[in-house]
């Protein structure tokens, strides 16, 4: 028996971890959908789910204007580094002449 590989092989988990998260994972669906069949659960699920998805609405929202506003400034400040490096060239050719 000391020969005997490891079952997972260094691959995922093992068959009986396996089937002890199967039986956890059908556990808290079915509790789920037993708790979501009550009218009253469904429509508070649905109250919860409205107002995180207003949340996430405003939160893209303030995301996409803070994107807006950096890539704005990264232009300018793209821009002035062009002007810069071409000044710096100018200068250099007449430094060289």
């Amino acid at each position: 028996m000391a020969n005997k590989k490891n079952e997972n092989d260094g691959k995922g988990m093992n068959s009986a971890t396996a089937g002890i998260v199967g039986a956890v994972v059908g556990a808290a669906v079915g509790a789920a959908a037993v708790a979501l069949s009550d009218d009253k659960n469904r429509k508070i699920v649905q109250k919860k789910f409205e107002e995180y998805k207003k949340d996430g609405e405003k939160a893209y929202t303030d995301f996409k204007k803070v994107a807006g506003n950096v890539r704005d400034r990264v232009e300018e400040m793209s821009a002035k580094a062009g002007k810069q490096v071409q000044e710096a060239k100018v200068d250099t050719k007449k430094k060289l002449k």
